[in-house]
């Protein structure tokens, strides 16, 4: 696997969607409260307005549960579509039906539910490029789909969810990783920097404390949540031009 790592990645993320305070002054555009990443979690997870993506990972019992966590499920086709990806009947017979199902079952067995992406070596995302590979290059009515880059990111991240982050438009704004670099690399480097001491898994994890997050949320997810808060808050700068390859 080539290295393409963003080293400024975890500086970036402590600096803006994990900083103390959002770069907005404590404000959401609705006026509700804190930028803070508990703040995020906590609104997402147990607000008032009831966020469609706080049931990603749990509905019908979440996509690594046993049983079914090496196939994918009519049950993660429909928990995708809570964080915004419609999945054509096209495309969700080829994800169930042999032989996609099949290779995908394969790979999916290569990946462990209890490994997180800090701790994953190379061998291993390498698997899960793979996997992602599968689904982004599904054709659809013989010309495929602009955006099935994200749907794989996301399917992949329902079935392993401490493996997979979640990777669409907002994410590669909030993030701005340099031109030519990986996003799974660089948030895992971002994720390992000073090994026990990582301040982003810090963070992350006292945000969840302070918010009462739900024991089935892992870190990796929590972080997602609160980028994607960050993505959506109106201080962000828009998306940046030559984004690099979205994986």
């Amino acid at each position: 696997m080539i290295n393409r790592i963003d080293p400024g990645l975890a500086d970036r993320l402590l600096d803006g969607p994990l900083a103390a305070r959002a770069t907005d002054g404590g404000t959401r555009r609705d006026g509700t409260g804190s930028l803070t990443p508990s703040g995020a979690l906590a609104r997402y997870f147990h607000g008032s307005r009831r966020f469609s993506g706080s049931v990603f990972d749990s509905y019908a019992g979440g996509g690594d549960r046993p049983g079914v966590e090496n196939r994918v499920t009519h049950e993660d086709v429909l928990a995708v579509a809570a964080v915004n990806v419609t999945v054509s009947t096209r495309l969700c017979r080829q994800l169930l039906h042999d032989p996609v199902a099949g290779r995908l079952e394969q790979l999916l067995r290569e990946l462990p539910t209890d490994v997180d992406l800090w701790d994953a070596d190379d061998d291993l995302l390498a698997v899960a490029v793979e996997a992602w590979e599968v689904i982004r290059t599904l054709d659809e009515d013989g010309h495929g789909s602009a955006d099935r880059w994200v749907t794989a990111s996301k399917l992949l991240a329902r079935k392993r969810p401490r493996l997979v982050p979640l990777n669409d438009e907002k994410v590669r704004r909030v993030v701005a990783l340099a031109d030519g670099t990986d996003w799974w690399l660089s948030l895992r480097e971002a994720l390992r920097r000073d090994c026990e001491d990582n301040e982003v898994r810090h963070r992350v994890r006292r945000a969840m404390f302070e918010a009462s997050v739900p024991g089935y949320v892992s870190v990796l997810r929590s972080l997602d949540v609160i980028i994607w808060t960050h993505a959506t808050a109106p201080s962000v700068p828009p998306a940046r031009t030559g984004a690099p390859y979205p994986l």
